[in-house]
């Protein structure tokens, strides 16, 4: 498998590859995005002592060459990523809609994802 294949890949399953969500993501600044992401809300987490505890743990993967096809600014002047408090909106499994605020950014610059760990945000 090539990197370009891999990159290809993740866009596929991410877009349009039947395990993309409906996200909104807003800007600290600007208009809100509607757009697809890979997301992922469950209650299984790491303690800090190292052991299984139940807490909830949201995320999603983004595709930044998507995001930049779409109008959506990644980076900061810098060049590095910079989603950093963006707001983001999807219903989870039960078809409720839940807001969150990206607390991390993970970006592989490799292939092109990001992934943003979520937390609460508002109502």
């Amino acid at each position: 498998m090539s990197l370009e294949r891999a990159k290809y890949d993740w866009l596929r399953f991410s877009t349009n590859g039947g395990f993309q969500v409906a996200i909104t993501l807003t800007p600290l600044s600007g208009t809100p995005l509607s757009c697809v992401a890979l997301a992922t809300k469950h209650h299984n987490s790491i303690g800090t002592d190292g052991l299984p505890v139940n807490s909830k743990n949201v995320h999603i993967s983004l595709i930044e060459s998507y995001l930049v096809v779409l109008g959506y600014t990644v980076r900061d002047a810098n060049q590095e990523v910079n989603l950093r408090n963006h707001k983001v909106s999807f219903a989870d499994s039960s078809g409720v809609v839940k807001n969150y605020i990206i607390k991390e950014t993970l970006p592989d610059e490799t292939v092109g994802v990001i992934t943003c760990l979520l937390g609460d945000y508002g109502s």
